[in-house]
Order: C-alpha cells, then structure tokens, then sequence
C-alpha cells in the first residue's frame, strides 16, 4: 500500500507541473493588463463578474459604456481580463492601425476555436499563412469587377420572389418581421451566386440550415463568455454537446450537398466549366484547382461553409437594420425612395443594374450609417504571437486583441452625438476629417472582407426592391428590439414592420 503513496504524489506533481506554463502566463497577462486602462479587475475572475448572466443583447451596452468612460479619461485603449488573458479594445481608428496594419499578427482570437470544425481552414478562420495567402489568391476572381455584373440576374431573381412573399403581407396590413424573409433571400442569392446551386430556401420557411447557423453561433457567443462552458464535461452534461454536434452535422450535409451537386452537373455535361477564371463563380474556381490538387476536398468545404455562412448572415443583419433604420427615420426614407425613382424610373419590376446602382448617392450614405449605428460585425479577434505596443502600452504575446465595429462607430469624440442616424456624416468633407479606421464594418488591412463589393451589392439590390415596393412603418420602438453581440449582430425580437404598397 506504501508504494502507491508517492506513486499518487508523482502524479499530483506532474499534474500540477504542467499547470506552470499557464499559471505564468496569466501572471504575464495581469502584470501588463493591470498597468493599462479598463474597468475594474479582480486579480482572479478579471472582468467577469459584471459580464456573466447577461444576455447577449444587453451585453453591447456593457462594453460600449465602459469603452465611453475610458474615452471620456482620455484613453484610446481598453483592457478586459477574461480567464487569465488580456483582451484589449482599441477605442478609435488610429489606435485600431497598430493591428490592422500589421503583416504578421493576423492569427484569429481564442474564441474562433468553437467555429473550428465547422469553419476551420477556411479564410475566414486560417492564420495569415502560406496557405491562407493561396487561397485568397485562388479565390480572389470569384469577386472580380468584371465577375460581379454577372451576378445581378440572381439578385434580381431572388429579390422579386422575396417581394411577391411581403406582397401578401402589405395586403392583409398585417405586421411582419422581415429578418427571417431577408435571411432566406440572402441564402439563396449566396447558393446560386456563388455556388451554382438553387436550395429554395425563401420557399422553405423552415430550412434546417439557417436554423443551425442561429443555434450553432449562439452556443458559441454563450461559450465565449461564461467560462465553465470550456469544460467538456459541463459542456456534455448541460446539454450543449448534444445541439451542437446536430447543428454542425446540418451545417455541412448543405455543405456537401451543395458541392457535389455542382460537381455532378459538371460531370454530367449539364453546366460546362468557364475557361476564365474571372468568369467562373467561387465554387467553380474551387472544383476547378481540386483537379488540378492545389486544393482537397475538405479545403472546398470548408470555404464553402465560410462563404454559405458570412455570406448570407452578414448580408441580412446589414440589410435588416437598414430597412429598420428607414422604417424610424421616415423623412430619410422618402428621399432614398425619390432618388430610386429618379435612377430607376416608376416601373417596380424593373431590373436593377450595376450602372443604375452607382448612383444612388443619398442611398450609399444612409446604408452606411446604417452599418455605423449598427454594425453587421460586431467585433472580430485577433491573438498575439508577440508583444505588441499600442497607445504606448505593451500588449503580452498570447493576448487578444478585440476589433470592435460596435465600439469604434460609436465613439462620441470622432462621430458626435453618436445615436443620431445622420447620413450627412458620409458626405466627402465629413469623411476626410477622420481616420480610415475609424469606419470600418468589413474590417480594413491585409484580412478585409474579400467579398465586401458583392455584399455591399446584393444589399443595394434587396434594399432597392424592397424600398420601390414598399414604405416601411415601424411596429415597434426603435430600441425595443435590440443588437444582440453575436458573431453577425442580430435583433432581438426581429424587424417587426408594416409594408404599405407603394403603387
């Protein structure tokens, strides 16, 4: 019986031993996070405490609130411990250029983890390797200029079928919550755009894929910030474990299915292949390089979840609180309408082009300040393989750096009175008096958004439809559905409207 005593206590101290390299890098993380500005920290729970329990909707306010009190101290930075690492804020564009800048710190925050076996690999998720910089390559035709006017017949196409849906509604007069409609029209538009493939979803109001998008992301907000998640064994035994692996085995059945539909219609002769790589559309590009090996079969899945995913959510969070915004600012919504009539002329069905879009100026600055007010992409990581210093302070290697669109456009020093929705602030002169960063909702630098001009133009051609159609009147306080401080901002009890037909 002796012999198992130290037996048992070699174990311990192994055990034990191997929580050193941790326990010294949270002692790293407080040392440097205590030297910088923030909200109060408890030298174990960090800022947790006032975190843990909120909803996801309240928690915007939290972080915008501390970021003001920050400004107000005259900071341009802000510290938030959580579990032993420091997460810092930069509070305005040019403190935000010390990362965004930066070639070599570019690696996704601890929190991407969660989305790693849905989208890991991906360009989303990928370090700034090799690989992620041959992928960008690869792919970057897919939204070239000359590729993105072929893409207009589907926006076109799904944005009437997405008008006939709200038709019946502007009859009946009855109120709508047009999220989950622009969601479907956005998922389709993404499909067949980009991947070849039509999935129906706007005639599917219960498709199971847009169902485990919003669980799979809301798991992974709620792991994000409550710590106890992280543990397997809490994660199983609460019930997670289970919705998750039934989310992600839905997330890529689409997946696959979507690729070897298009694959088979490439085999069969049925869709012929494009010589030009400028002319083939993402997935062709992809199908096009597995032939020739750069690319395997998981590589294409994984980038064609990325693309299903920030390609139809962020669309529809921009597009939703734009037609909210316009629904609570009336006026401005009657100009928008007047300079579409003025651009398009009054037959509503008329197709929208890449042309006509280009001079919708008024349009460009209300969706703009839009994305300000509320920005689609709430915040994006970054982790540190070095020590980095910002605003004069040194940020530890192993840290996170916290991008925050929410926080940025909010800043009461660079946009004044920052809850008013005011297009003018997008007018030449406005914009020239601030830093590029100080308006970022695709992100900037080397890792922006590589399909902003698409989105941006598939918003403008939903929006467009939809304006042509419909005045928008809200059924709902402006504050009474909230942002929620997911990974794509969602409202929290929808875009409830009534549409009143405009012809």
């Amino acid at each position: 019986m002796t012999i198992f005593i130290p037996i048992a206590v070699a174990v311990v101290l192994i055990y034990l031993a191997t929580w050193i390299p941790t326990l010294r890098t949270y002692r790293r993380h407080w040392e440097y996070g205590n030297k910088m500005p923030g909200p109060p920290a408890h030298p174990i729970f960090g800022n947790l405490k006032p975190i843990i329990g909120l909803s996801t909707e309240d928690l915007p306010f939290l972080f915008k609130k501390w970021a003001e009190e920050q400004r107000d101290k005259g900071h341009s930075i802000m510290r938030v411990i959580m579990k032993g690492v420091v997460y810092v804020w930069p509070l305005n564009g040019k403190a935000a250029a010390a990362i965004i800048d930066s070639t070599t710190e570019t690696n996704k925050g601890d929190d991407y983890r969660f989305f790693s076996p849905w989208l890991g690999g991906g360009l989303l998720l990928e370090g700034f390797g090799e690989r992620w910089k041959s992928h960008r390559r690869m792919l970057t035709p897919a939204f070239h200029f000359a590729k993105l006017d072929g893409y207009f017949e589907v926006f076109n196409n799904e944005a009437k079928i997405l008008i006939d849906l709200l038709s019946d509604f502007s009859d009946s007069e009855e109120t709508v919550d047009i999220f989950p409609y622009i969601k479907r029209c956005a998922l389709d538009i993404i499909c067949e755009a980009a991947m070849g493939i039509k999935i129906d979803a706007q005639l599917n109001h219960d498709h199971k894929y847009l169902q485990a998008v919003e669980g799979f992301n809301k798991i992974g907000v709620l792991v994000s910030f409550n710590p106890h998640l992280k543990n397997p064994f809490i994660f199983w035994a609460l019930g997670y474990k289970a919705q998750y692996d039934d989310y992600l085995n839905t997330l890529k059945s689409l997946s696959e299915k979507v690729i070897e539909e298009r694959r088979a219609a490439h085999e069969s002769g049925e869709v012929e292949m494009e010589t030009s790589k400028r002319m083939m559309n993402f997935l062709d590009i992809m199908l096009s390089m597995e032939e020739s090996n750069q690319l395997t079969s998981e590589d294409i899945r994984q980038e064609v979840d990325t693309f299903m995913f920030a390609g139809h959510d962020t669309t529809t969070s921009s597009t939703s609180w734009a037609c909210w915004n316009l629904a609570h600012h009336q006026d401005i919504q009657e100009k928008v309408y007047q300079e579409m009539l003025e651009v398009f002329g009054e037959d509503t069905s008329s197709d929208i082009t890449l042309e006509a879009l280009g001079k919708l100026n008024y349009c460009d600055r209300v969706l703009k300040e839009s994305k300000r007010i509320i920005a689609p992409v709430p915040a994006l990581q970054r982790k540190l393989t070095n020590d980095l210093v910002m605003d004069g302070y040194t940020v530890p290697a192993g840290g996170n750096i916290t991008l925050s669109p929410m926080v940025l456009h909010s800043n009461h020093l660079i946009f004044k009175n920052p809850e008013k929705f005011d297009p003018d602030r997008f007018l030449p002169d406005e914009v020239a008096k601030r830093h590029p960063y100080d308006f970022m909702p695709f992100l900037a630098g080397p890792r922006n958004c590589i399909g902003q001009k698409f989105a941006q133009l598939n918003e403008k051609v939903m929006l467009s439809h939809i304006i042509r159609n419909f005045r928008l009147e809200p059924r709902l306080g402006y504050n009474e559905t909230k942002p929620c401080l997911e990974v794509v901002t969602k409202p929290s009890k929808g875009i409830p409207v009534r549409l009143i037909r405009r012809n």
